[in-house]
């Protein structure tokens, strides 16, 4: 490849000048914006710009006093590995010798080459004081001092701290079936391809999550952005426990579906990071800001089948989470089956996809990395401590020192498809009305440890008057019973009657039902397990598409501010 460029000289004339090829290479730094700004050469462009032909115009430069026959020679063993004898093997040293370009120093490419050293002998080293290079990639560890130059020690200090620009990483699907994703051991001083990132950072688990764009050259993926979490700085040995607790997690969920893909997980010095599909829509809070209108007439969707996509959606999730809860086969004893907790279920860590699956998108679950795994044998010995949950989705058991257990997930889901299906049939501002109905309920609930504070959750502690114990029962507000004239706050009924009478045997109201009497047990003994809210949905599911049970006829305008919401008949509700 050789490029021109016209300059203009005495007289007008005009005359083209080749480029160098260290000027075309400097134009094609990318800068990385999260890491000092340090540059990075993408490897296509590498390829593209260090092909036989201009290593070969590089190498007539550099060895004026060699013909061409030679520098031919030596420019296709530098880009194929192809020596003399036509004999080709791949070890190219094509980015060693880009490296030497930038530094100005082609003819050191000589040294390379005939202490046999190639491309993946990098990165290479240097001895203290930068008196000799070394790659601790190579058996025999040969050392270059080039003593004959003017400078060694800036040559050796400046091939050390450049080297890094051509070797960027490159980010694929794995290759092996059984692995989620490939786990990249990369230098402290590797710089990751990325060109652009978000100035915004999210909380993630034990780390920040920021969004980001990696250079198509090094990405293998069909996302063009990725959400980085990077976790925070903490004793190696924790670190790297809650680095591997998130990659088994991924390892034993179901691939695809609706929980979040990993794409790649590195290690990077002291850092520890991984790389997940960016989602476009934001996360479940996100969705629940936009209107169902908006939503169903972007996707050119009739209401039966948005009523469904939220069937589908919570199915989905319910079914992966499944695969993670139940035990996942490591061994042919039984006592060696892994259990898993997700323990941290939130809207926050529902992702919505809006390229994914249907037209409407996809729900997905992430943060894994609260995810605990228990044996059978010892699980229960293991989950005395209820641990972190979100306090509106927490479960009555972290209330009353029970075990831990996987039901904690259920409780979490069953207050999250509620808001969910309040949504749809109600808009954002139900779901604010719902919230602030179980924030009134806390208000008049007399609870000495918490002082006058009011609670944000779906259940509330009753003093049994005879054992004085605590007793967990679901607010009223959660409740789907029959309303006196006076009882106005039982919001399941509300929306199962607001929808009329014709609509009693459709999706919404079982499904409201289901999750009440279901999903909501405050006695976890009693409460469905993940393959009994699985086994339910997918009863519906087998309902066909264009059968009446998913008759919908859109969300209601719902007022803001707490207004009293009128029924279809016209009368209040409350």
């Amino acid at each position: 490849m050789s490029i021109t460029h016209t300059a203009t000289v005495n007289g007008g004339r005009t005359s083209r000048k080749p480029v160098r090829l260290i000027a075309r290479l400097r134009q094609e730094f990318v800068t990385n914006p999260c890491d000092n700004d340090r540059q990075f050469i993408p490897c296509g462009k590498l390829k593209e710009l260090c092909d036989e032909q201009a290593v070969t115009q590089e190498l007539v430069r550099a060895f004026p006093e060699h013909d061409a026959a030679f520098c031919q020679l030596r420019a296709r063993l530098i880009c194929h590995g192809q020596a003399e004898d036509g004999s080709v093997t791949p070890q190219p040293c094509l980015r060693i010798f880009t490296i030497l370009v930038l530094l100005g120093q082609t003819r050191l490419i000589e040294t390379f080459l005939q202490h046999k050293l190639c491309d993946n002998d990098l990165p290479f080293s240097s001895k203290p004081g930068f008196t000799a290079l070394y790659s601790p990639q190579h058996q025999d560890a040969t050392h270059l001092s080039f003593s004959d130059e003017e400078d060694p020690y800036h040559i050796i200090k400046s091939f050390s701290n450049d080297q890094w620009s051509v070797l960027a990483p490159c980010f694929a699907p794995p290759t092996a079936r059984d692995t989620r994703c490939d786990v990249h051991d990369l230098h402290t001083h590797t710089i990751l391809p990325i060109e652009e990132i978000s100035k915004k950072q999210y909380p993630g688990g034990f780390g920040l999550v920021e969004k980001v764009k990696i250079h198509r050259d090094h990405n293998g993926f069909r996302h063009e952005h990725f959400a980085l979490k990077t976790m925070h700085p903490m004793a190696p040995d924790e670190r790297d426990k809650f680095f591997q607790q998130e990659l088994d997690a991924f390892q034993q969920a179901r691939p695809g579906g609706h929980i979040i893909e990993i794409c790649a997980a590195f290690k990077k010095g002291e850092k520890r990071g991984f790389l997940f599909p960016w989602a476009d829509g934001g996360t479940l809070n996100h969705l629940w800001r936009r209107t169902p209108h908006e939503i169903v007439k972007s996707a050119r969707v009739e209401w039966s089948e948005f009523s469904r996509w939220v069937c589908v959606q919570c199915h989905g999730i319910i079914r992966d989470l499944f695969a993670i809860h139940e035990p996942y086969v490591m061994s042919a004893k039984k006592d060696e089956d892994l259990y898993g907790i997700h323990g941290d279920i939130k809207p926050d860590n529902v992702l919505y996809f809006t390229q994914d699956g249907s037209s409407l998108g996809t729900l997905k679950v992430s943060d894994l990395g609260l995810m605990k795994f228990h044996r059978l044998i010892s699980r229960t010995a293991h989950s005395k401590s209820m641990g972190f949950a979100y306090q509106t989705y927490r479960a009555p058991e972290h209330d009353m020192n029970k075990v831990r257990s996987r039901k904690i997930d259920i409780w979490a889901f069953g207050c999250l498809f509620a808001e969910f299906a309040t949504w749809a049939m109600g808009g954002h501002n139900a779901i604010e009305q719902f919230k602030n109905y179980r924030l009134d309920e806390d208000k008049g609930n007399s609870d000495e440890s918490k002082g006058e504070w009011s609670e944000d959750n779906f259940f509330i502690l009753k003093t049994n008057l005879f054992s004085q114990n605590k007793v967990a029962k679901r607010k009223s507000s959660v409740d789907e019973n029959k309303m006196s004239n006076d009882d106005f706050s039982k919001w399941f009924t509300v929306l199962i009657k607001d929808l009329g009478p014709d609509m009693t045997n459709t999706f919404f109201p079982e499904f409201l039902r289901f999750i009440q009497n279901s999903m909501l047990d405050p006695d976890r003994k009693h409460r469905a397990d993940c393959k009994a809210v699985e086994s339910f949905l997918g009863r519906l599911l087998a309902i066909s598409p264009e059968s009446p049970y998913w008759k919908f006829s859109g969300t209601r305008s719902y007022p803001n501010g707490g207004a009293t919401w009128t029924s279809s008949t016209g009368t209040p509700t409350w």
